[in-house]
């Protein structure tokens, strides 16, 4: 009877000793990494747990275990989930679709009903990727990419959005070395624009379109530079501008040509000669071997020239017809004052005004902190080693450029006999004066009428000039700015029209006024001819949110304004032009 007593209080008391050695040797489960992750939307991070033994088992259990991977919210997915092993870890690649902050763990089951724990969790950061706000003909030229960048700053890219492709070509073309990107139907999905990269053009040129997704790639337009002289084009580039204008940047080693046309999409265009022999002011011809172009909010143009021998320089100008000139205000320069080398191949804006120019070894930024008037010089710095990069493009107009000086709002307007001019500009750093020309007969050259001293501001300055043209004879009067550095370097405005005759456009109204909720109102007015016009919405600070184009006849015309929809409340002003004049009114948005 006692032995029987001892034998069944023993039994317990040996469970309970087990017990302990086995709770003693509770399996733990490690995650690597165990610090917190930040990645961007689409993104993936490499997960491998790890149990604390791989000899002891609990009695029972079969030394096989199983890690499963789950997240907190779900929504994450993992490779090789679940996993069942004799290994003392198990890997995992979690993928992350959405934007969120997620909870990563690893639950670890012994088979035979073993062990079991639960790791301690790891926090992944989950953020949606900075949009393209540049895009790169990479891969040689056989690729249309998008870079993010803010700033002198690489934030992504170049990431791969379609393969360059030239179908109908007549001349040939493989490669692309010009690119240009339109803001319309918005800054999102604005369509490509690209030239072939061609020997033996005999100065033919084809552009060739697409949407924002690389789709219905089309051969919309073609143009012969020099008229069939046989002289090959050895430089050819592309951008496009804030009203939708195409400008192509041509050049044969003696002459520079300039041409335009007005996008429209992925439909055919026709393609004018805006000047067939442009002047430099400070540069050569024979530069132009390599580089690019870009377009500023202000209508600028921006070419970047380079030999490929130590050689690379910046030119500024407005096109002007026959007379365009390019003035050339900077010759580039390393962080160590040295001449920039290398082939460089394109340039582009940011939405901030920074200037980026892509060479054979990667992207640079252009600082516009390290402006060297009296030596005309500017430096730029390495943002971001990649090799294959040809020309730059982007959809970013802005009116502030990262150089000097920025002309950001220039104005005409004329009342009893009296025009009256404002303008305003930024960073009017090493600069000098403005002087107000003037040309009242079509034939004849500017006058200079006035001249207004500098006020040498960072910031933002503002001037007004009125000037008494009740007895000229001419109805039409035409203005523009010269603007003049401390180094005697200068560079013209866009010209001005204004006229003392009934306007061409006038009795501008727009219904529903205001717009309450509608995507869509109606603007009506009274044409004197027919003609192309641009439709712009502008808000109280100047910025444009809206642009369309619209062919008008003579007479009373509507046109339907879409997408007001998107605008915030306020008070907007719209802006007619036809080229010659431009006309506007104010309505307002409320919800």
């Amino acid at each position: 009877m006692k032995t029987f007593t001892y034998v069944k209080g023993l039994i317990p008391f040996l469970t309970l000793v087990l017990f302990a050695v086995f709770e003693s040797t509770a399996q733990t489960v490690t995650l690597n990494p165990s610090s917190t992750q930040n990645i961007s939307t689409g993104g993936t991070v490499n997960f491998t747990a790890t149990r604390s033994s791989n000899s002891q088992t609990w009695p029972g259990g079969n030394g096989d275990f199983t890690y499963t991977w789950s997240s907190s919210p779900a929504g994450v997915t993992f490779t090789n989930n679940p996993n069942t092993t004799s290994s003392n870890n198990s890997s995992t690649v979690a993928t992350f679709p959405a934007a969120g902050t997620y909870q990563i763990t690893c639950f670890v089951q012994e088979g035979g009903n073993g062990l079991s724990a639960t790791s301690a969790a790891t926090t992944v950061e989950v953020t949606a990727p900075v949009p393209a706000n540049i895009w790169a003909t990479s891969s040689n030229g056989t690729q249309i990419s998008g870079f993010a960048v803010s700033n002198g700053t690489y934030i992504n890219g170049p990431v791969n959005i379609f393969p360059a492709s030239f179908p109908g070509t007549t001349t040939g073309g493989t490669t692309t070395a010009a690119l240009g990107r339109s803001a319309w139907p918005s800054t999102a999905l604005g369509h490509f624009y690209w030239l072939p990269n061609t020997n033996g053009n005999n100065g033919v040129v084809e552009v060739f379109a697409a949407t924002s997704t690389g789709a219905n790639v089309t051969r919309i337009g073609s143009v012969d530079f020099n008229g069939g002289s046989g002289n090959d084009l050895g430089f050819v580039r592309l951008a496009v501008g804030p009203d939708g204008t195409g400008w192509i940047l041509a050049g044969d080693g003696s002459t520079l040509y300039l041409a335009k046309f007005i996008t429209n999409g992925i439909y055919p265009v026709t393609i004018t000669m805006e000047d067939a022999s442009v002047t430099l002011s400070g540069g050569s011809v024979s530069v132009f071997q390599n580089g690019d172009l870009c377009i500023a909010g202000t209508g600028n143009i921006y070419a970047l020239a380079n030999d490929g021998s130590g050689v690379t320089q910046l030119f500024i100008g407005f096109p002007n017809g026959s007379n365009t000139t390019l003035t050339k205000r900077w010759d580039l320069v390393t962080p160590s004052n040295t001449p920039f080398t290398g082939r460089v191949n394109g340039v582009a804006f940011d939405i901030l005004g920074s200037l980026y120019i892509s060479t054979d070894d990667g992207l640079y930024y252009i600082n516009q902190n390290t402006v060297n008037g009296p030596a005309g010089t500017v430096q730029c710095s390495l943002v971001r080693s990649q090799t294959g990069l040809q020309d730059l493009a982007s959809n970013a107009f802005p009116s502030q450029s990262t150089l000097p000086v920025t002309l950001i709002n220039f104005s005409a307007s004329y009342r009893n006999g009296v025009t009256t001019l404002n303008w305003e500009t930024e960073n009017e750093i090493n600069f000098s004066h403005y002087i107000v020309e003037r040309k009242s007969n079509e034939g004849a050259g500017y006058l200079e009428i006035a001249s207004k001293t500098a006020q040498g501001n960072v910031s933002r300055s503002e001037y007004q000039h009125t000037d008494n043209i009740l007895t000229l004879p001419e109805d039409a009067i035409y203005y523009r700015l010269k603007m003049v550095d401390v180094d005697g370097h200068y560079k013209y405005s866009n010209v001005l029209m204004v006229r003392k005759e009934k306007k061409t456009i006038s009795g501008i109204t727009i219904s529903p006024n205001p717009v309450i909720s509608s995507d869509a109102a109606t603007v009506r007015f009274e044409a004197t001819a027919s003609s192309i016009v641009t439709l712009r919405i502008v808000d109280m600070a100047g910025r444009q949110v809206l642009q369309q184009q619209n062919r008008v006849n003579e007479g009373t015309n509507s046109i339907q304004v879409n997408n007001l929809g998107k605008l915030q409340p306020g008070i907007y002003i719209i802006q007619m032009s036809n080229g010659e004049e431009l006309s506007a009114i104010k309505f307002s948005v409320v919800r």
